[in-house]
């Protein structure tokens, strides 16, 4: 059993990990800006260093002289621990003053703007700065641009740049614990009319089908509202099918049951052998009309629950399961006597349930057993067009007047005169409801020469090709 899924979780699941996310994202680039900015500010004191040294190199007659102010190394004394280093290369490359191994960075032109570049030094990281000055001295062999390259640690800048960074990165947590709780609240908001439904619907009678109200549902939820109302509407009508079919149930077979229980005690008061016989030949012959109309109701329940589309069902060939059907009835027929007669139009395919298809053509052909009279003749075809497949019963029986026909479909609907024949009334109900399961429609006509009746029902045709591809 799958443990139970929390909309809320799942909001949080996705929201919270892609907040983090985005947090360290923005922590990475709030390090990287915070750094970026430290050097900005750093490097500026750094160039102010540069230009007062460079200030202070000249060259007279081939000599250069470095005079280093205390103000380019005043800068970083203001409660900054760095270590500082400095160097002046003549133009010939050798060391004028300052530490012999530090080299200037690279893309340095002469009396261009500073250059300033990380590096390491002597195994520490530092930020290097340079500048080149034009000398103007004639009488210095090589060019005339001296160098000036000053260097420091960075442990000041890394500092101030955590400092910054862990500042920031304060801020945003709060945001994103604002932020949590905003989601939270916003959530148990959202919720809060689903949650009110629920209670609505749990407060409901057992028997309340009435369908959920729209009203305040967010827009999201609709299509599921939809669908349970829908559903609703679905087992309403089941229910009160029900109702309508126990309620039908228990008036009609009230009666046989009486019929039956009077032949039986009258069976028991008769001192007649014959008249006994008689007797319990009416009570089984009572005792089979009830035995069928009680499998007709079912049948006609069954019909009136089938939801399945016919499209999904598998292809029945209609014209083999009539000649079946009417195979079955021939000693019924030959027994009253009636001459059946089958006219096969050839294959007929329909998407459909075989066994209620089989009950749909057995009540057509009993129904016409039952009203012909004897020594008539009851026909059963099936033909095929290109849409649809058609099955036809027609017989030479009383037949049913035009104002009749659409009352004949209903329930336990016997029409005026022809109260005494066999039968419960449901056979004509039991085919319309099978035959709209099937997606199919119901035609009455009268017989040959006006005489009789004729069932036409029409189905929608499955063609043998999409058969094989499917």
């Amino acid at each position: 059993m799958k443990p139970e899924t929390s909309l809320r979780r799942r909001v949080a699941a996705w929201l919270l990990p892609a907040l983090l996310l985005l947090l360290a994202i923005n922590a990475v680039l709030s390090y990287l800006g915070a750094l970026v900015a430290v050097n900005r500010a750093y490097d500026r004191s750094l160039t102010a260093s540069i230009k007062s040294i460079a200030e202070r190199v000249h060259s007279l007659e081939g000599e250069i002289s470095v005079d280093v102010p205390y103000s380019a190394f005043e800068v970083f004394e203001a409660g900054v621990q760095e270590r500082i280093f400095y160097a002046v290369i003549g133009p010939d490359g050798k060391l004028v003053t300052g530490y012999e191994d530090l080299a200037p960075p690279p893309g340095l032109v002469a009396d261009g703007p500073p250059v300033i570049a990380d590096g390491d030094y002597r195994g520490e990281g530092v930020r290097i700065g340079a500048i080149s000055k034009r000398l103007y001295d004639p009488a210095q062999r090589g060019g005339d641009t001296a160098t000036i390259v000053f260097a420091e640690t960075i442990e000041s800048r890394i500092k101030l740049a955590r400092a910054l960074f862990l500042d920031s990165l304060q801020r945003q947590l709060l945001l994103v614990v604002i932020g949590a709780i905003v989601l939270a609240f916003a959530l148990s908001s959202a919720f809060r009319p689903l949650l009110e439904m629920r209670d609505t619907v749990i407060r409901r009678d057992a028997e309340d089908l009435t369908p959920i109200a729209r009203e305040g549902i967010p827009s999201e939820v609709l299509p599921l509202i939809d669908a349970i109302n829908h559903h609703t509407e679905r087992l309403s009508g089941m229910l009160a099918a029900r109702r309508r079919f126990l309620a039908d149930a228990a008036h009609q077979i009230r009666t046989p049951l009486a019929v039956l229980g009077t032949q039986a005690e009258y069976g028991l008061r008769v001192g007649d052998a014959a008249e006994m016989r008689r007797t319990f030949e009416g009570l089984l012959t009572t005792v089979r009309d009830t035995r069928r109309m009680a499998d007709q109701m079912l049948a006609l329940s069954q019909a009136e629950f089938t939801n399945r589309p016919a499209q999904h069902e598998a292809p029945v060939d209609l014209s083999r399961l009539a000649r079946e059907v009417a195979l079955e009835l021939t000693m019924v027929a030959r027994k009253k006597p009636i001459d059946l007669a089958f006219e096969d139009g050839g294959e007929a395919l329909i998407a459909g349930d075989p066994q209620m298809l089989h009950e749909l053509i057995a009540n057509l052909l009993d129904n016409a057993i039952r009203y012909s009279p004897e020594q008539t003749q009851v026909v059963i075809a099936t033909g095929a067009t290109d849409d649809a497949v058609a099955l036809c019963v027609s017989d030479q029986g009383p037949g049913i007047p035009a104002a009749e026909h659409d009352k004949v479909f209903q329930r336990f609907y016997r029409i005026l005169g022809q109260d005494k024949a066999p039968g419960s009334g449901l056979g004509l109900a039991i085919v319309r409801e099978i035959a709209i399961a099937h997606g199919g429609q119901i035609t009455l006509d009268a017989g040959a020469d006006g005489r009789g009746l004729t069932v036409l029902v029409e189905f929608p045709r499955v063609h043998r090709s999409a058969v094989v591809q499917s």
